[in-house]
Protein backbone atom coordinates (compact mmCIF):
# COMPACT_ATOMS: atom_id res chain seq x y z
CA UNK A 1 0.00 0.00 0.00
CA UNK A 2 2.94 2.85 0.41
CA UNK A 3 4.17 1.92 -2.60
CA UNK A 4 1.29 2.84 -4.44
CA UNK A 5 0.74 5.96 -2.85
CA UNK A 6 3.95 6.51 -2.98
CA UNK A 7 3.67 6.22 -7.13
CA UNK A 8 0.26 8.23 -7.32
CA UNK A 9 1.24 11.38 -5.37
CA UNK A 10 2.81 13.94 -7.88
CA UNK A 11 6.55 15.96 -7.45
CA UNK A 12 6.50 19.16 -5.16
CA UNK A 13 5.46 21.97 -7.15
CA UNK A 14 4.26 20.10 -10.20
CA UNK A 15 0.71 21.67 -10.12
CA UNK A 16 2.00 25.23 -9.66
CA UNK A 17 4.54 24.74 -11.98
CA UNK A 18 1.55 23.66 -14.86
CA UNK A 19 -1.04 26.57 -14.27
CA UNK A 20 1.68 29.09 -13.89
CA UNK A 21 3.29 27.68 -17.11
CA UNK A 22 -0.28 27.73 -18.93
CA UNK A 23 -1.58 31.44 -17.25
CA UNK A 24 2.29 32.88 -18.24
CA UNK A 25 1.78 31.37 -22.46
CA UNK A 26 -1.83 32.50 -21.98
CA UNK A 27 -1.24 36.27 -20.97
CA UNK A 28 1.00 37.22 -23.72
CA UNK A 29 -1.52 35.72 -26.18
CA UNK A 30 -4.24 37.69 -24.74
CA UNK A 31 -2.21 40.73 -25.13
CA UNK A 32 -1.48 40.34 -28.94
CA UNK A 33 -4.64 38.48 -29.87
CA UNK A 34 -6.79 41.39 -28.90
CA UNK A 35 -4.66 43.61 -29.97
CA UNK A 36 -4.41 42.04 -33.34
CA UNK A 37 -7.94 41.66 -33.70
CA UNK A 38 -8.72 44.95 -33.28
CA UNK A 39 -6.09 45.89 -35.60
CA UNK A 40 -7.49 43.74 -38.18
CA UNK A 41 -10.95 45.13 -37.21
CA UNK A 42 -12.16 40.75 -36.68
CA UNK A 43 -13.81 42.11 -33.48
CA UNK A 44 -15.77 45.08 -31.64
CA UNK A 45 -12.46 47.61 -30.30
CA UNK A 46 -14.24 47.26 -27.18
CA UNK A 47 -14.43 43.54 -26.93
CA UNK A 48 -10.81 43.53 -28.23
CA UNK A 49 -9.82 45.94 -25.88
CA UNK A 50 -11.30 44.00 -22.64
CA UNK A 51 -9.56 41.21 -24.22
CA UNK A 52 -6.34 43.10 -23.95
CA UNK A 53 -6.82 43.65 -21.11
CA UNK A 54 -7.48 40.49 -19.43
CA UNK A 55 -3.69 39.72 -19.75
CA UNK A 56 -3.32 41.80 -16.86
CA UNK A 57 -4.67 39.78 -14.18
CA UNK A 58 -4.04 36.72 -15.96
CA UNK A 59 -0.68 37.46 -16.07
CA UNK A 60 -0.57 38.20 -12.10
CA UNK A 61 -2.04 34.73 -11.40
CA UNK A 62 0.93 33.12 -13.26
CA UNK A 63 3.27 35.12 -11.51
CA UNK A 64 2.02 34.45 -8.51
CA UNK A 65 1.29 30.47 -8.61
CA UNK A 66 4.93 30.69 -10.45
CA UNK A 67 6.40 31.82 -6.94
CA UNK A 68 4.48 28.84 -5.45
CA UNK A 69 5.86 26.81 -7.53
CA UNK A 70 9.23 27.76 -7.10
CA UNK A 71 8.46 28.11 -3.52
CA UNK A 72 7.78 23.95 -3.48
CA UNK A 73 10.19 23.18 -5.92
CA UNK A 74 13.47 24.49 -4.29
CA UNK A 75 16.33 22.80 -3.59
CA UNK A 76 16.28 19.72 -5.51
CA UNK A 77 12.78 18.41 -4.74
CA UNK A 78 11.43 19.15 -8.14
CA UNK A 79 14.03 20.69 -10.96
CA UNK A 80 11.76 19.97 -13.63
CA UNK A 81 8.81 22.07 -12.10
CA UNK A 82 11.22 24.61 -11.09
CA UNK A 83 12.05 24.99 -14.60
CA UNK A 84 8.31 25.68 -15.49
CA UNK A 85 7.96 27.83 -13.30
CA UNK A 86 10.61 29.86 -13.31
CA UNK A 87 9.54 30.09 -17.35
CA UNK A 88 5.58 30.88 -16.43
CA UNK A 89 6.80 33.82 -13.62
CA UNK A 90 8.94 35.25 -17.09
CA UNK A 91 6.43 34.94 -19.35
CA UNK A 92 4.06 36.39 -16.96
CA UNK A 93 6.31 39.54 -15.66
CA UNK A 94 7.21 40.04 -19.62
CA UNK A 95 3.54 40.77 -20.24
CA UNK A 96 2.44 42.47 -17.16
CA UNK A 97 5.49 45.06 -18.21
CA UNK A 98 4.27 45.97 -21.56
CA UNK A 99 0.56 46.47 -20.61
CA UNK A 100 1.65 48.17 -17.50
CA UNK A 101 4.20 50.24 -19.30
CA UNK A 102 1.23 51.04 -22.22
CA UNK A 103 -1.48 52.00 -19.77
CA UNK A 104 0.93 53.80 -17.38
CA UNK A 105 1.38 57.48 -18.49
CA UNK A 106 -2.69 57.45 -18.68
CA UNK A 107 -3.38 56.28 -15.28
CA UNK A 108 -3.41 59.92 -13.99
CA UNK A 109 -6.28 61.02 -16.34
CA UNK A 110 -9.45 61.80 -15.35
CA UNK A 111 -12.34 59.27 -16.19
CA UNK A 112 -14.07 61.33 -18.68
CA UNK A 113 -14.25 61.05 -22.93
CA UNK A 114 -15.56 64.36 -24.39
CA UNK A 115 -12.88 67.29 -24.17
CA UNK A 116 -13.24 70.73 -25.38
CA UNK A 117 -11.49 74.29 -25.40
CA UNK A 118 -14.24 76.05 -24.86
CA UNK A 119 -16.31 74.57 -21.60
CA UNK A 120 -18.49 77.42 -21.41
CA UNK A 121 -19.94 77.10 -25.06
CA UNK A 122 -18.57 73.43 -26.11
CA UNK A 123 -18.55 73.10 -30.14
CA UNK A 124 -21.43 70.98 -31.22
CA UNK A 125 -21.62 68.22 -33.67
CA UNK A 126 -23.88 68.86 -36.98
CA UNK A 127 -22.83 66.56 -39.86
CA UNK A 128 -21.07 63.93 -37.20
CA UNK A 129 -24.34 63.31 -35.36
CA UNK A 130 -26.11 62.07 -38.10
CA UNK A 131 -24.24 59.54 -38.88
CA UNK A 132 -25.78 56.37 -38.96
CA UNK A 133 -23.18 55.20 -35.97
CA UNK A 134 -24.47 58.17 -33.87
CA UNK A 135 -27.82 58.17 -34.25
CA UNK A 136 -29.85 58.09 -31.07
CA UNK A 137 -27.10 59.25 -29.28
CA UNK A 138 -26.55 61.53 -26.73
CA UNK A 139 -24.02 64.51 -28.51
CA UNK A 140 -24.25 67.28 -26.31
CA UNK A 141 -20.90 68.17 -23.82
CA UNK A 142 -22.00 66.55 -20.35
CA UNK A 143 -21.27 69.87 -18.22
CA UNK A 144 -20.46 67.48 -15.45
CA UNK A 145 -17.23 67.02 -17.18
CA UNK A 146 -16.21 70.57 -16.57
CA UNK A 147 -14.38 70.30 -13.26
CA UNK A 148 -12.51 67.30 -14.07
CA UNK A 149 -11.35 68.52 -17.20
CA UNK A 150 -9.81 71.40 -15.52
CA UNK A 151 -8.14 69.61 -12.83
CA UNK A 152 -6.79 67.01 -15.50
CA UNK A 153 -6.18 69.19 -18.51
CA UNK A 154 -5.36 72.94 -17.30
CA UNK A 155 -4.01 74.09 -20.01
CA UNK A 156 -6.03 72.83 -22.81
CA UNK A 157 -7.43 75.91 -24.48
CA UNK A 158 -8.21 77.27 -27.75
CA UNK A 159 -5.92 79.75 -30.60
CA UNK A 160 -6.37 82.75 -31.76
CA UNK A 161 -4.41 83.33 -35.70
CA UNK A 162 -3.98 86.41 -36.86
CA UNK A 163 -5.77 85.54 -40.18
CA UNK A 164 -9.32 85.97 -41.18
CA UNK A 165 -11.81 83.13 -41.13
CA UNK A 166 -11.93 81.82 -44.25
CA UNK A 167 -7.91 81.10 -43.94
CA UNK A 168 -8.56 80.17 -40.32
CA UNK A 169 -10.66 77.69 -41.69
CA UNK A 170 -8.17 76.26 -44.19
CA UNK A 171 -5.33 75.88 -42.18
CA UNK A 172 -7.70 74.02 -39.41
CA UNK A 173 -8.58 71.91 -41.99
CA UNK A 174 -4.91 71.14 -42.86
CA UNK A 175 -4.10 70.64 -39.43
CA UNK A 176 -6.90 67.87 -38.61
CA UNK A 177 -5.54 65.86 -42.02
CA UNK A 178 -2.01 66.06 -40.24
CA UNK A 179 -3.82 64.35 -37.40
CA UNK A 180 -3.01 60.13 -37.62
CA UNK A 181 -6.15 58.72 -38.71
CA UNK A 182 -8.50 61.81 -38.96
CA UNK A 183 -11.00 61.88 -42.22
CA UNK A 184 -11.99 65.29 -42.34
CA UNK A 185 -15.94 64.56 -43.24
CA UNK A 186 -17.88 68.38 -43.60
CA UNK A 187 -16.25 71.81 -43.76
CA UNK A 188 -18.71 74.61 -43.30
CA UNK A 189 -17.14 77.64 -44.45
CA UNK A 190 -20.52 79.64 -43.50
CA UNK A 191 -21.03 78.42 -39.67
CA UNK A 192 -16.92 78.65 -39.72
CA UNK A 193 -17.59 74.22 -38.86
CA UNK A 194 -15.14 71.31 -39.95
CA UNK A 195 -15.91 68.08 -38.85
CA UNK A 196 -14.10 64.45 -38.51
CA UNK A 197 -13.46 61.36 -37.80
CA UNK A 198 -10.71 59.98 -35.98
CA UNK A 199 -9.46 56.34 -35.68
CA UNK A 200 -7.04 55.21 -33.23
CA UNK A 201 -4.26 53.15 -34.81
CA UNK A 202 -3.90 49.73 -33.00
CA UNK A 203 -7.15 49.03 -31.23
CA UNK A 204 -9.39 51.19 -34.04
CA UNK A 205 -11.51 53.60 -31.14
CA UNK A 206 -13.52 55.60 -33.23
CA UNK A 207 -13.53 59.24 -31.90
CA UNK A 208 -15.57 62.21 -33.64
CA UNK A 209 -13.70 65.78 -33.88
CA UNK A 210 -15.38 69.12 -34.26
CA UNK A 211 -13.43 72.31 -35.03
CA UNK A 212 -15.13 76.13 -34.71
CA UNK A 213 -13.77 78.48 -36.07
CA UNK A 214 -15.06 82.63 -35.31
CA UNK A 215 -13.98 85.69 -35.85
CA UNK A 216 -11.94 87.67 -32.83
CA UNK A 217 -10.43 91.43 -33.25
CA UNK A 218 -8.79 91.03 -36.42
CA UNK A 219 -7.95 87.95 -36.31
CA UNK A 220 -10.23 84.19 -35.63
CA UNK A 221 -10.38 82.38 -32.50
CA UNK A 222 -10.15 78.65 -32.87
CA UNK A 223 -11.45 75.71 -30.99
CA UNK A 224 -12.03 72.26 -31.10
CA UNK A 225 -13.81 69.47 -29.09
CA UNK A 226 -12.62 65.52 -29.29
CA UNK A 227 -15.20 63.12 -28.24
CA UNK A 228 -15.18 59.19 -28.24
CA UNK A 229 -17.59 56.74 -29.18
CA UNK A 230 -17.21 54.31 -26.74
CA UNK A 231 -15.92 53.95 -23.15
CA UNK A 232 -16.37 55.91 -19.98
CA UNK A 233 -12.84 56.99 -20.34
CA UNK A 234 -10.53 57.54 -23.11
CA UNK A 235 -6.69 57.18 -21.65
CA UNK A 236 -6.03 60.65 -22.43
CA UNK A 237 -6.62 60.26 -26.08
CA UNK A 238 -8.85 63.38 -26.92
CA UNK A 239 -7.11 65.64 -25.07
CA UNK A 240 -3.73 64.55 -26.81
CA UNK A 241 -5.10 64.87 -29.66
CA UNK A 242 -6.34 68.10 -29.63
CA UNK A 243 -3.03 69.37 -28.53
CA UNK A 244 -1.39 67.88 -31.55
CA UNK A 245 -3.34 69.79 -33.40
CA UNK A 246 -2.82 72.97 -32.04
CA UNK A 247 0.48 72.34 -32.33
CA UNK A 248 -0.26 71.57 -35.92
CA UNK A 249 -2.00 74.87 -36.52
CA UNK A 250 0.03 77.61 -38.23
Amino acid sequence: MPATVASTTKPPGSLAARWSLIFGLAAPSLAVGGAYLASRELADPFIAFRIFGLALPIGVLGLVIGWVGLLRARGERNPRAKRASFAGSILSVLTLSGVVGLGLPSAGFPLINDITTDLADPPQFLKVAQLEANRGRDMSYPQSFAEQQRAGFPNLEGRVLAVAPEQAIDRARAALESLPGTEVIDVDFAAGRLEAISVSRVFRFVDDVVVRVRPEGSGSRIDMRSKSRVGKGDLGANAARIEGFMLALR
